[in-house]
């Protein structure tokens, strides 16, 4: 039994503390740094596993050797691994879907909540000196949380929990997910709107919680700006290639946006000089929604036991494309 960590300077420092989760299995396994595909089909033979913090694309899937299971991804987004191939070889890929969900819920309502008090911008207007001029009017009119609606694009277990944070606010909540059973929006009290349009119409906040396919990159444009309630509030914790960020610095602009709030980046880091670092209505932060100290350690323990139950010969609870494999 034995598993390969792709990037070794990441694997030492990352699992580091960790390992032992490994060697009480009898699990053995070495480490690799980014290279070529004959390098990599090299270092994974004999290997049952690959735990990668680097993009696996079709060539480098198609370069592993015979001998893996399965791929197993440091975080909850997979959008970095070609699924396609793997299921072409059979091979498994596993995320961790459910380390973090606390974190990137809060910190979602925390943008949320810093768009509609202005926090950030009253902030920046008193340490520049403007308490007496224009800090008690600093930036977008205030609204009653409890006459907004909020809607969520995408209600798994992260917008459910953004939800359950949210509810003591006397907020009206709105979600469009085609995949969650009626019964989920039932049970929280959430209306269910077939259509991303319907949403738009009736939303003052909007929260992303999708993850990103070729469905969802750029899901939120001009178009969809084009359709939503004058002065809405954006927030994005997700993926940042779900929105063309262009059409979000010309809708803030235009106030079509009244604000956003902006954790993850189709380009990270952010340029300096983007435009939207100038925005007062942009609250911005370094993809950074999902870190605890809690959440980091649970991430480690579950991606080595995920490791462990693939050497195994186990199928993982955390399997994305179990139905493509017929597990």
């Amino acid at each position: 039994m034995r598993a390969l960590f792709y990037g070794s300077m990441y694997a030492q420092v990352f699992f580091k503390g960790h390992f032992h989760i490994l060697d009480e299995a009898g699990v053995q396994y070495d480490l690799v740094d980014p290279g070529t595909p004959e390098a990599l089909a090299e270092a994974s033979k004999d290997h049952d596993v690959i735990v990668t913090f680097f993009p696996l694309r079709e060539d480098l899937i198609n370069s592993l050797s015979d001998s893996i299971k399965a791929i197993v991804v440091t975080s909850i987004g997979y959008d970095n691994i070609d699924v396609d191939a793997a299921n072409k070889r059979g091979i498994m890929v596993c995320n961790i879907p459910d380390y973090c969900i606390e974190e990137v819920a809060l910190h979602s309502v925390t943008l949320i909540l810093c768009a509609l008090r202005n926090i950030c911008q009253y902030d920046r207007t008193i340490r520049n000196g403007g308490w007496t001029d224009r800090s008690m009017l600093c930036g977008r009119e205030h609204h009653r949380m409890s006459t907004l609606t909020m809607g969520f694009l995408g209600f798994g277990r992260i917008g459910q929990t953004v939800c359950k944070q949210m509810s003591g606010f006397g907020v009206k909540f709105v979600a469009y997910d085609p995949y969650v059973p009626a019964k989920v929006f039932e049970e929280m009290g959430v209306e269910r709107v077939e259509t991303k349009d319907e949403l738009y119409a009736v939303a003052d906040i909007i929260g992303i919680y999708l993850i990103l396919t070729d469905e969802t990159y750029h899901l939120i444009n001009a178009d969809a700006i084009s359709k939503m309630k004058d002065d809405v509030i954006l927030v994005n914790t997700a993926r940042g290639a779900i929105i063309d960020l262009d059409s979000v610095k010309e809708g803030l602009k235009s106030g079509r946006i009244g604000a956003v709030g902006l954790d993850t980046w189709e380009q990270e880091p952010i340029p300096m000089d983007d435009p939207i670092l100038k925005e007062d209505n942009a609250t911005i932060t370094s993809h950074c929604a999902y870190f605890s100290i809690e959440a980091a350690v649970e991430l480690r323990v579950k991606c080595l036991n995920t490791a462990v139950n693939v050497c195994k010969g186990e199928v993982p609870y955390n399997c994305i494309n179990k139905k493509e494999l017929g597990l």
